[in-house]
């Protein structure tokens, strides 16, 4: 994770695994920029997806292998 962060591999919008970046402060920064848009008479679309079990399929080995690539 400190290889990740130190080379700046997160974005600003990544939430919930990084220290100090929960969920629940991703859902007070979010409902902070649609308040903001909906002020202003912008609409605002969401679509939901949820991971959770999205990596219970990957193949763990071959994403080791991919993530010991990026460390080049």
């Amino acid at each position: 994770m400190e290889f990740f962060s130190n080379n700046n591999y997160f974005s600003n919008n990544q939430f919930g695994f990084i220290k100090g970046r929960s969920t629940a402060l991703q859902l007070l920064c979010i409902m902070d920029e649609w308040t903001t848009l909906l002020d202003s008479g912008a609409q605002v679309d969401v679509i939901y997806t949820d991971f959770a079990k999205a990596f219970d399929t990957v193949p763990h080995g071959r994403l080791l292998t991919k993530l010991k690539s990026c460390h080049k």
